[in-house]
């Protein structure tokens, strides 16, 4: 059934970082907490040094404003100095993704090629998996549209969301579906969880694929409009302010 949890056993409650006011349906609740554990919420925000917050946000802000994240040379003054410290840092809370020292992803987005695609303001910027997608219009508090294939037949998928990201707009085709997979989180969730977060043209399809590639997988099957509260819960947080004021 849509919007069904299929996670066994008791779930834990989500931490405190979510934006709970976004959040009405239940299930929401239960699948924020199941996919972002308190150990993964504490390990990526606790003790964040305010030069590191300010590094991340940056990052996050260039994706938004021109679809790609600032060279590392352009943190420095942001840092205080070489920013080394603070990628590090970001890269151990799983906030951020370097390869040959310079920004590569920054969760809800990637520069790698990606199956998930969002545009904020024109521009179109990879996301790490469905959810993120999903996510990225409402912390950036602007419309967006997805773009993303479905994972069993390639059938494209749009969806268009409104009201500061939070709204739903448009969703073609109209049964389309998203899959949350609960899967175990090794070091980075781009490389693990990230890869069971995935839309499908329908429900069948959805069964299809769990059937050839996660027959025992535990996970959360989504309407877009739940999917779209997943995400803006999980990202609004990242950027507090409006993206678009301060944005290059």
């Amino acid at each position: 059934m849509t919007g069904e949890g299929t996670v066994a056993g008791k779930r834990e409650e989500p931490a405190n970082r979510f934006d709970l006011s976004v959040v009405a349906d239940p299930l929401v609740r239960d699948a924020l907490g199941a996919l972002l554990q308190d150990w993964r919420m504490a390990k990526r925000w606790d003790d964040l040094p305010p030069a590191h917050l300010a590094v991340h946000r940056e990052i996050l802000r260039s994706y938004i404003a021109i679809a790609h994240p600032p060279p590392r040379a352009d943190l420095a003054g942001i840092a205080g100095g070489d920013p080394g410290k603070a990628l590090d840092d970001l890269v151990a809370r799983d906030l951020i993704l370097l390869e040959k020292g310079e920004v590569v992803g920054a969760y809800p987005f990637t520069s790698r090629p990606a199956r998930h695609r969002v545009v904020i303001g024109g521009r179109e910027v990879g996301a790490m998996c469905a959810i993120d997608a999903l996510g990225a219009g409402a912390m950036a508090r602007r419309e967006a549209q997805v773009r993303a294939d479905c994972a069993q037949c390639g059938a494209p998928i749009r969806i268009s969301t409104g009201a500061g990201g939070l709204g739903i707009d448009r969703v073609e085709p109209g049964a389309t579906v998203i899959w949350a997979g609960v899967e175990p989180v090794s070091g980075c969730a781009a490389d693990t969880q990230c890869r069971s977060m995935l839309m499908f043209c329908d429900a069948e399809h959805l069964g299809a694929w769990r059937a050839a590639h996660a027959p025992a997988g535990t996970g959360f099957h989504l309407t877009p409009v739940q999917a779209v509260e997943l995400g803006a819960a999980i990202f609004r947080p990242f950027l507090p302010e409006p993206a678009g004021k301060d944005a290059r």
